[in-house]
């Protein structure tokens, strides 16, 4: 919620040439570098609402409020009280943001200058190249959904996600088929924050599973999952279980970047940590055995502690694998599974990622063997994960 859109820290206003988070050439330079390593750059979008702002007087309200952006360094989207509610067109919308002045974009200039601004910062060369990986629309509970369509459908279609903050899969579903857009899954958030944050192993794993407890569960293709983010980060204990499941599992899953370079759990995240331990390994899992899209076969979801699913390969070189996850605060949890997939039938299959967050468990799993008609033995260690695929990968 910038005061100048058009400043990503190259004009010398509100104190500083530098934004809190650096200058142009920063920022050119860093999208620049992403996109020579193949990674697509993504922008956070605030469509609703606006800070730093002068005070002005409003005849609609017939007080004095913060909306006249009207000496913008850049000249760009100097906007005042008709482009905010209420004006002489609409009183309000879906939902206002504290106090901050809410955009209005049914009247006023706001919905075409975002369309403008949005089709700048993916194509401009002073930005890197430009944003080549869609937006992320914030609090998208507060104006109406065809706003965020609209956006994207003004850029060229590319993928976009919001910030819906909700817990009901339906109403997910709801906002996800309205605007064309993914969606957070904030159902599956709090449903992996009640397992990962019971220590003592009273969460009930197949809850993962249940469609009103998990929209990646209902409709993967529009499920953005995530197990933290700027926003919250209430999983405090054994996040690795949460980490293991949304990176195994259908849906795009987010990784915050707190947790891989601030909190340990690139390599770590496990009672003294192993090779096989963290997030890098996990990824290395859905991207080398899985191709990075799991289509997923549950194998077990009658047990409260232990959740199997399996996920197909599609080659020898990428055969699928697949995944224990056991909350039980003390025991080794296995079962005798069946998977349908070719891939792994006839294989002995090794533990490549796993960990354990109780003390002396944190080892990797003995190797198994899966025999011509896919049944196999798979285990667990307490508070802990491991992920199963044909050894010698």
């Amino acid at each position: 919620d910038p005061h100048d859109y058009y400043d990503f820290g190259q004009y010398n206003q509100d104190g500083t040439v530098e934004t809190r988070f650096g200058s142009l050439v920063e920022l050119s330079n860093c999208i620049a570098k992403f996109r020579a390593y193949g990674v697509a750059v993504m922008a956070d979008i605030v469509l609703n609402h606006r800070s730093g702002g002068r005070s002005e007087y409003n005849p609609k309200t017939g007080t004095y409020t913060w909306t006249d952006f009207g000496n913008t360094a850049s000249g760009k989207c100097q906007w005042h009280w008709d482009s905010f509610h209420p004006n002489n067109y609409c009183g309000g919308d879906e939902g206002r943001f504290g106090d901050y002045p809410d955009v209005c974009h049914a009247a006023g200039s706001a919905y075409n200058d975002f369309k403008t601004l949005l089709n700048y910062m993916k194509t401009n060369k002073q930005l890197g190249g430009g944003y080549n990986g869609g937006w992320r629309f914030d609090y998208v509970k507060g104006f109406p959904y065809w706003v965020a369509k609209d956006m994207r459908a003004a850029t060229g279609y590319p993928f976009c996600v919001g910030e819906y903050w909700d817990a009901n899969t339906s109403t997910l579903q709801w906002w996800a088929d309205s605007s064309g857009c993914s969606v957070f899954d904030f159902a599956l958030y709090y449903t992996l924050k009640d397992i990962c944050n019971n220590s003592s192993g009273g969460g009930y794993m197949p809850n993962v599973f249940d469609w009103s407890k998990s929209f990646a569960a209902k409709s993967p293709t529009q499920a953005v999952t995530f197990v933290g983010n700027h926003v919250t980060d209430e999983i405090y204990r054994d996040k690795m279980i949460g980490y293991a499941f949304i990176l195994t599992y259908q849906g795009y899953p987010c990784i915050f970047y707190k947790d891989y370079y601030d909190y340990g759990l690139a390599t770590g995240g496990g009672a003294g940590s192993g090779w096989g331990n963290g997030i890098k390994q996990l990824v290395w899992c859905r991207e080398k055995l899985a191709n990075g899209s799991p289509t997923v076969s549950i194998l077990k979801s009658n047990d409260g502690d232990c959740i199997i699913y399996a996920v197909a390969g599609i080659s020898t070189s990428s055969p699928g694998y697949i995944v224990v996850i056991n909350d039980n605060a003390s025991s080794w949890k296995g079962f005798w599974v069946q998977t349908s997939n070719g891939y792994l039938k006839n294989k002995t299959l090794k533990a490549y990622a796993w960990s354990s967050t109780v003390s002396g468990q944190n080892v990797q799993p003995q190797n198994k063997y899966c025999d011509s008609n896919g049944w196999v033995e798979v285990w667990a260690a307490p508070r802990g994960y491991a992920v199963y695929a044909p050894d010698g990968l």
